[in-house]
């Protein structure tokens, strides 16, 4: 019997139909090597039928303004306190020469919790890079720092949100969501918003018409039936709002000072990224995040579910602070080859995911 429901919750996968909750416990009930190929090869299949051998990416910037933050994740390596050795503070001008440089076709905006680059100052950010590259895609602040911003300056999120929006900003990130765990909650990250006020926020962005991205953590200590709440809740919020662009997986980066020893392993990362794919029919697009992955493993989940490589994300800090040994930015060139040894055809895409024409000249900051 359980082999049936196994095969039947396999094939609805592997053809885009919705699985139920039922269906979608009983592939993660057996987790064996086999087991995990076969979601694998429903996953490809899924993938193939939703975008054929494509696989996209962006000519992106990460912007991380300082990793001064005051919420004390129990498993970040990332946040500084003022005086602490890798602590940092980017300036604006800094920034803006960083985008005239690399002239990205989006930025990536995310920071720390911190009085140093408070709400005032990121909107100004906001504003400037609009005015000076109007065709630039802003994705900007997780929901984690739209709540810390309405909580300093004694707002509502939606009013935070509408004045993001007024400034320019033209999606969000989807960091901050963790795994979608209560208890999880109150013992790695309670010092922030949890996974019901996360939702929240996305949801009011949402009805902004502001898209985002969203996440889920793994390998911090969550069961694989956790794993797969968090998935079913996001696709419930889908339901509701439909603003969720797309869903990156993030294999936790332990540092070297992290409470868990090991980093989840590459077979595990990859049943993550398909069962992701199989139960979340109605977002769109799986990013599978090389700076957190490895680039190996991020180029196999090509065939695990996953139709984007992100970006050559130039100046990417918050995994590398954490221990990540990924390279810190990638070429064109690079990201294009990586794609296409996976065997798989490379598009350039824009913020929005639509692919970007063939340039005869170079193209101002924002331009595909």
């Amino acid at each position: 019997m359980a082999s049936r429901s196994i095969d039947k919750a396999l094939q609805k996968g592997a053809h885009g139909e919705r699985l139920t909750a039922a269906e979608a416990l009983a592939l993660i009930d057996d987790l064996s090597p086999d087991a995990v190929h076969q979601l694998g090869r429903a996953a490809l299949s899924n993938r193939i039928q939703r975008f054929g051998h494509t696989a996209t990416y962006v000519f992106n910037l990460q912007i991380n303004p300082s990793n001064i933050c005051s919420s004390g994740c129990s498993f970040c390596n990332y946040a500084a306190s003022p005086g602490d050795e890798h602590a940092y503070v980017l300036e604006e001008a800094e920034i803006l020469r960083e985008v005239v440089a690399l002239e990205p076709v989006e930025v990536h905006i995310v920071g720390g919790l911190n009085t140093v680059w408070p709400y005032q100052r990121n909107l100004e950010l906001v504003a400037q890079l609009r005015r000076r590259f109007p065709l630039l895609h802003i994705k900007a602040f997780t929901a984690v720092e739209i709540a810390y911003f309405a909580h300093t300056t004694r707002k509502e999120p939606l009013t935070i949100l509408e004045e993001l929006k007024a400034a320019g900003m033209d999606a969000m990130p989807g960091g901050g969501a963790e795994i979608f765990s209560e208890a999880l909650h109150q013992c790695h990250w309670k010092n922030k918003i949890g996974p019901a006020e996360w939702l929240r926020i996305h949801g009011q962005a949402h009805n902004l018409g502001i898209p985002s991205n969203a996440t889920m953590l793994f390998g911090i200590g969550e069961s694989w039936g956790q794993r797969l709440e968090h998935l079913l809740r996001l696709r419930a919020a889908q339901e509701q709002s439909g603003g969720f662009t797309c869903f990156i997986p993030l294999a936790f980066q332990p540092g070297r000072d992290g409470d868990v020893i090991d980093r989840p392993a590459p077979l595990e990362i990859l049943a993550v990224m398909a069962l992701s794919r199989l139960v979340l029919d109605n977002i769109a697009h799986i990013k599978s995040y090389w700076p957190m992955t490895g680039l190996a493993t991020a180029a196999a989940g090509l065939s695990w579910g996953a139709d984007d490589m992100d970006g050559t994300i130039r100046k990417e800090r918050i995994a590398h602070l954490a221990g990540a040994k990924t390279p810190k930015g990638l070429a064109r060139e690079q990201m294009q080859e990586t794609i296409r040894m996976a065997g798989f055809d490379p598009v350039e895409r824009d913020g929005r995911f639509q692919p970007c024409g063939v340039l005869a000249s170079p193209s101002p900051p924002g331009a595909c």
